[in-house]
């Protein structure tokens, strides 16, 4: 087992050991937010006929080649063709055919006029401008052609691609499984929400956070119970989180002190342990191990900690089972407008505020593993390396937004 590690190390080693989850089939609706497992040909052109532009009159171009205001050209409309509805014949040199946006371009026809740029006289129709062959009209397969693969693999199953699926005809894809992550939290001190608190205790609030996590980064929690600080109640725990989910976070118990015991009832699991702890804070004491393929993440009972190790080993690992492309959080060079004190011999993460105005600012806000209070305030994570003195107000540092 490997001790103090850094944090790009534990993260090429945890997704090494991972992959995208199994292909599941669900209809169109039930795979959004999920990620496509498969190539989608498209099986015909989209659209699969030439279509109007928008509501005007097809006609031949060479009919009104020479239009202009002093000498306009005047067609006769033979008819009206509504949306979906092939004309029975097709346009006559000297005629036009009504056409409203999406309808198949009848047969004989080159172009479409905007029907407000034409004069109407009785059955007839006035132009004084010439149209190019083509004009106003989506050719078939102008989006899309036959065999085209339309979206790959890795493409998250958004709105709008279930819109390109449905205009293919696909009422059901192949996506990858959503991956589910027990969480459960350790602790003699840890009361269960919904009942009076007692003296000593405090609620179990580390579990609902990494729940909603988890959720946000497209995964389906599995909330467990919360366990004391016993070993064999925690090897239990663990081994049932193993038995219903694809990876196993808990928090609570994961430093060296004499009631931690996340590693011990680990190891005792069957795991093999990988590591302990990572060189960053907050988000140092964790201890991880794999069983049988699945991966589980001991993580500090500091909401901070936790929340700082969820976001920079956990989320990457899920998003990996997902199916994802994009695995981490966007990094960017931001300029502080406050300073921040004091030297630090450690790698530090400092919770900011982050914004853009000419180039992206960034403020810290109050630090402090333990505090709540402190996970709601900022939206990015500034990356401090080892060593790094006092810094000033005009310097930039690298922020990891969240």
């Amino acid at each position: 087992m490997k001790y103090m590690v850094p944090l790009e190390e534990a993260q090429k080693l945890l997704l090494q050991l991972v992959k995208p989850l199994e292909p599941v089939e669900l209809d169109l609706l039930q795979a959004r937010g999920l990620v496509l497992a498969v190539d989608v040909p498209a099986p015909g052109p989209v659209p699969p006929f030439s279509r109007s532009h928008f509501d005007g009159f097809a006609l031949q171009s060479n009919d009104i080649a020479w239009a202009s205001p002093e000498s306009p050209a005047r067609l006769l409309v033979t008819r009206s063709l509504k949306a979906g509805q092939f004309a029975p014949a097709g346009v006559d040199p000297g005629t036009a055919m009504a056409i409203v946006t999406g309808a198949p371009v009848p047969s004989g026809a080159d172009c479409v006029v905007r029907f407000e740029v034409v004069r109407r006289e009785g059955e007839d129709i006035v132009l004084s401008a010439p149209l190019k062959p083509g004009q106003g009209i989506m050719p078939a397969g102008g989006d899309v052609a036959a065999g085209d693969c339309v979206i790959q693999p890795g493409t998250l199953i958004t709105p709008p691609a279930i819109g390109v699926l449905a205009a293919l005809g696909h009422s059901r894809i192949k996506v990858h499984r959503r991956p589910r992550v027990a969480i459960f939290a350790t602790g003699d001190e840890l009361q269960a929400l919904g009942q009076p608190l007692d003296s000593g205790k405090i609620y179990n609030s580390n579990l609902y956070t990494m729940a909603a996590l988890a959720s946000e980064a497209g995964v389906e929690p599995v909330l467990l119970d919360a366990v004391p600080d016993e070993e064999e109640l925690i090897v239990r725990q663990f081994e049932q989180a193993l038995s219903v989910a694809d990876l196993v976070i808990s928090t609570g118990g994961a430093a060296a002190g004499e009631r931690d015991l996340a590693s011990a009832a680990i190891e005792r699991c069957g795991a093999q342990l990988l590591f302990q702890r990572i060189d960053i804070t907050p988000g140092k004491h964790i201890v991880c191990g794999l069983k049988d393929g699945c991966l589980l993440l001991g993580l500090s009972g500091k909401p901070a900690s936790a929340v700082a190790a969820f976001t920079l080993l956990a989320r990457p690992l899920l998003r990996r089972m997902g199916g994802h492309r994009e695995l981490f959080l966007p990094r960017i060079e931001a300029t502080l407008v406050e300073g921040i004190p004091g030297g630090f011999a450690g790698r530090l993460l400092v919770r900011a505020e982050v914004w853009y105005r000419d180039g992206y600012r960034a403020r810290p806000t109050p630090r402090g593993a333990g505090s709540l209070l402190s996970l709601t305030a900022g939206n990015a994570l500034i990356d401090l390396p080892a060593g790094c003195g006092p810094l000033q107000s005009g310097e930039k540092v690298s922020a990891i937004l969240i």
